[in-house]
């Protein structure tokens, strides 16, 4: 009787319940495009999770929530326009939302990420825009009240003054 025990207990942890299947060990992901996350299941996994991205190749690991809310039984969840940087050593985590079957449920193998998708912002003279990278841009119609300002920021209350008296002679 034990040596059946110790078989069905054998047979069950070969049995694995949420896997993913995608991306696979040493997959390249562009980011800028679409890539779907696959995984397999069975019937007492939890019917929703969290899906996260992780660059394990800084630290702390950098973790991006990718969605609040995965359907388990949709066994696949398409990815687009994320922004991160690129890395050899990403993977994809799931996580639980349930309060019975709390933690980490799944990750993926270790994959490459090649390229950074792009962060759509509605960017105005002097503030930031993202374009993978953080930099700030001023757009071509920047007019002299916003010179006015950086030179405001170098040269403190003088230096707007000195702008406008300049205008004006």
């Amino acid at each position: 009787m034990k040596a059946v025990s110790i078989l069905a207990a054998a047979f069950a942890a070969g049995v694995s319940a949420l896997q993913i299947t995608a991306p696979g060990i040493n997959d390249s992901w562009d980011l800028s495009k679409t890539n779907t996350i696959k995984w397999t299941f069975v019937d007492t996994d939890p019917t929703e999770f969290q899906i996260q991205l992780v660059n394990k190749d800084v630290f702390p690991e950098e973790v991006k929530n990718i969605t609040g809310k995965a359907t388990t039984k949709d066994g696949k969840f398409d990815l687009s326009n994320v922004v991160a940087k690129p890395s050899t050593k990403y993977t994809v985590k799931f996580l639980s939302l349930s309060a019975t079957n709390s933690g980490q449920l799944a990750e993926s193998q270790t994959f490459n990420v090649t390229k950074s998708g792009v962060a759509s912002t509605t960017g105005t003279a002097g503030t930031p825009s993202s374009t993978g990278d953080s930099t700030t841009s001023a757009s071509p119609s920047a007019t002299s009240s916003s010179a006015a300002v950086a030179v405001g920021k170098t040269f403190g209350v003088a230096g707007p003054i000195a702008v406008v008296l300049a205008m004006l002679f």
